[in-house]
């Protein structure tokens, strides 16, 4: 594989090389400004679980903030699929969610409800910003932001 990226001193292309053993990547690569060394990757985990935590608004924080139940399955192609449950929230209750996990992170959408969710992991966390188009029957125009955990991890 060859990867190009312009950078202060041009453009720098990096080759790497390698090989699968398993579900593992490891190589080594170099780049035209004269780098070198090794690389790894290994595949993510499967985000499938149930997640919970808190959210709020950012445009109109509430009082009493409200808490998300998420439940995700993930397929094969990294396609996620789900439902959320919300308790305390004066404009929505349920969201039916399908998405991509990208690596360790996810995006979520509630087409139905207008509503997307983009979160990253962060440490046993997920950080997650939501919003809903301004189009949306409830909660129109509202933002914010949360963290659920995953409640019943996998071993994998």
């Amino acid at each position: 594989m060859v990867i190009s990226f312009p950078n202060t001193a041009g453009t720098d292309t990096v080759t790497m090389v390698g090989a699968a053993t398993g579900t593992n990547l490891g190589g080594a690569y170099t780049d035209s400004l004269g780098d070198a060394g090794t690389w790894t990757a290994s595949a993510a985990s499967s985000l499938s679980g149930n997640y919970s935590g808190t959210f709020n608004s950012t445009s109109s924080p509430l009082a009493i903030t409200p808490t998300i139940l998420i439940a995700l399955a993930q397929d094969a192609n990294f396609n996620l699929s789900g439902t959320a449950t919300i308790m305390n929230s004066p404009c929505i209750s349920s969201l039916t969610l399908s998405g991509q996990a990208i690596g360790e992170a996810f995006s979520l959408t509630d087409a139905a409800s207008k509503a997307i969710i983009i979160a990253v992991p962060a440490g046993n966390s997920f950080n997650f910003s939501y919003n809903f188009e301004p189009t949306a029957a409830h909660c129109a125009g509202d933002f914010g932001r949360g963290v659920v955990t995953n409640q019943s991890p996998f071993d994998y």
